[in-house]
């Protein structure tokens, strides 16, 4: 259903565009996953700090549907572990010791950049081979439901192949691709024996293209250049990686058969389901993993002379475990807006972090801790702030650049021939005040001026999250500026971590930098500027008419026009 709407393009991504500030330095400790934050890159040396393009006008009045062509999708670690898990029972997360992936921007399943190497197929194939022997010692009955000794092999063998191929394939599966596999089945039968022969046929199957990928066939009598509706299987495989990193369990797989995802309706219904499932709330944490940039919590360090009281590499865990604890309860618990997102008061603490944010009062079944006023969302949670600091004190160019990048879409480019240092501890002067000396610099200010603002807001907050009013004896000063955005109601002065938070919940800028964000992550690419440009601005009025509400975009994705149909590459 399409509505009426004629905007500019790259409107609500912010005044400074997606694609950049140029010239400020990032130079800020837990921005990436793997390193400090990017300095004008999308993560494959490019150059992400160039000048927005000219506004493009976009009329999507009952437009026609348009998406660009996209690669057949690798399975991250995270999918490859999940669909081992769901496909064999496999617990071990074998693809923990992979390779990392190559990322583009925040995640990590760009089809573009996400592709195999020499060293991962090594690993694939130790992984298959450490995966299938576990299967065939520990659950063999699982596997086949069959008594070769009993039925004799050669129907346990088709009864094997029948069940696991499909499922292994995630749709049916050809004449061809059976007759491959009961021919290795076969010659391992007749040298090794039954059990041997299962084990080496299931080998194969976790290396084949076919489970790696996600992979797309292309119509009959379509061609290079056409676009067409995903199909019932494939429309599976998409709403499950999205909505639960997984593998499509049988009743999705039954919907697909029955042609229950050839339509825009049996699309939400699945998705409501799956999202609703336990193994949403897995997608969930994993898509806040990568946007928050997660992955940082364990390589925090503090300095014991400053935070005696704190080992950083016991804390981690429980960092990220109360941080997704959050989130989990505005998703599935809350009503799941932007507003409760960036405004709940509610902190989940171990006992661990309890004691060490002499916390009291928590809920003795949640382990939450409510604080009105010194808590106020995602952005003031412990673990976020202590990610975001150095190892001696808070950090407020860490924690306004993070707000410019992850909230705001905008990126930020290094200066030439600039020191990058942070200044020196003064024991007479706050944190504010020794970075407010630091940013006089004019080869500073211009790019200070955009972050600072946006971190000092948090300095309530020492470098390891604990409220604090004073610094070396002096009040703290935690108010601050929003500027450089798109939503002139949304800029101005702050008073607080809480004040700042809420401004940028009602934002503009933010909500369509989050749709954004939760698109591509769903999609497993970047959004093209003229393909995409009317599914973005579907999918941003319909977050703005649900009321921000974060499970209604997600169910919004799934039935816009990137996701229900593609277009033919030239190399399909």
């Amino acid at each position: 259903m399409f509505i009426a709407r004629t905007r500019l393009l790259g409107l609500g991504l912010g005044v400074l565009g997606a694609t950049g500030i140029a010239g400020c330095y990032q130079g800020v400790p837990g921005g990436r996953d793997d390193g400090p934050v990017d300095a004008g890159t999308d993560g494959d040396g490019t150059d992400d700090g160039a000048e927005p393009p000219p506004g493009v006008e976009v009329v999507c009045d009952d437009a026609a549907p348009s998406t660009p062509p996209v690669r057949m999708r690798l399975l991250t670690r995270f999918e490859y572990d999940n669909t081992v898990r769901d496909l064999l029972g496999d617990t071990t997360a074998p693809a923990r010791s992979f390779a990392p992936e190559n990322k583009s921007g925040l995640f990590e399943n760009d089809a573009e950049i996400h592709q195999v190497s020499k060293d991962v197929v090594r690993q694939y194939l130790d992984a298959a081979e450490d995966v299938a022997d576990r299967a065939v010692l520990e659950r063999l009955p699982l596997l086949v439901a069959c008594d070769p000794l009993a039925a004799g092999a050669s129907v346990c063998e088709q009864a094997f192949l029948g069940e696991f191929l499909p499922r292994a394939f995630r749709r049916p599966v050809t004449a061809e691709e059976t007759a491959a596999f009961a021919a290795l089945f076969e010659a391992s039968l007749a040298t090794f024996g039954f059990t041997e022969a299962v084990s080496i046929t299931t080998q194969a199957i976790l290396q084949s293209p076919q489970f790696l990928y996600r992979i797309e066939a292309v119509p009959e009598g379509a061609g290079p250049g056409d676009l067409v509706a995903v199909g019932g299987y494939e429309m599976a495989s998409r709403l499950s990686y999205f909505l639960t990193a997984s593998m499509p369990d049988a009743a999705l797989l039954a919907a697909a058969q029955a042609g229950l995802l050839d339509d825009p309706e049996g699309v939400e219904a699945q998705a409501r389901r799956l999202l609703e499932s336990p193994a949403g709330r897995t997608a969930v944490a994993d898509f806040h993993r990568q946007w928050l940039g997660l992955g940082a919590l364990g390589s925090v360090a503090k300095d014991p002379a400053v935070y005696p009281d704190i080992d950083p590499t016991i804390f981690a865990t429980d960092w990220n475990d109360s941080l997704q604890q959050f989130i989990a309860h505005v998703f599935f618990t809350g009503d799941a807006t932007m507003a409760e997102l960036f405004g709940a008061p509610e902190v989940f603490l171990s006992v661990e972090l309890a004691a060490y944010y002499q916390a009291s009062g928590l809920d003795p079944v949640t382990g939450a801790w409510t604080l009105p006023g010194k808590h106020a969302g995602l952005l003031t949670q412990p673990a976020l702030q202590a990610m975001l600091a150095y190892p001696d004190g808070s950090s407020p160019v860490a924690r306004g650049v993070f707000v410019r990048k992850r909230l705001l879409c905008q990126e930020l480019t290094p200066p030439p021939n600039v020191p990058i240092d942070p200044p020196s501890p003064d024991p007479n002067a706050t944190t504010r005040e020794r970075f407010s000396q630091h940013s006089s610099d004019p080869s500073c200010a211009g790019c200070h001026s955009l972050i600072d603002p946006l971190g000092f807001p948090f300095e309530n907050y020492d470098g390891t999250g604990r409220w604090r009013t004073t610094e070396n004896g002096q009040p703290i000063d935690a108010s601050g500026e929003i500027l450089g955005i798109e939503d002139k109601s949304a800029e101005g002065t702050v008073r607080d971590a809480a004040e700042l938070s809420a401004k940028l919940a009602a934002s503009t800028d933010v909500q369509s930098c989050l749709v954004d964000n939760w698109a591509i992550y769903a999609l497993g690419r970047r959004l093209d500027e003229e393909q995409d440009a009317c599914t973005r601005l579907d999918l941003q009025a319909a977050f703005a008419e649900s009321g921000g509400d974060l499970r209604e975009l997600m169910i919004a994705i799934t039935t816009s026009d990137a996701f229900r149909f593609r277009t033919i590459g030239g190399g399909a």
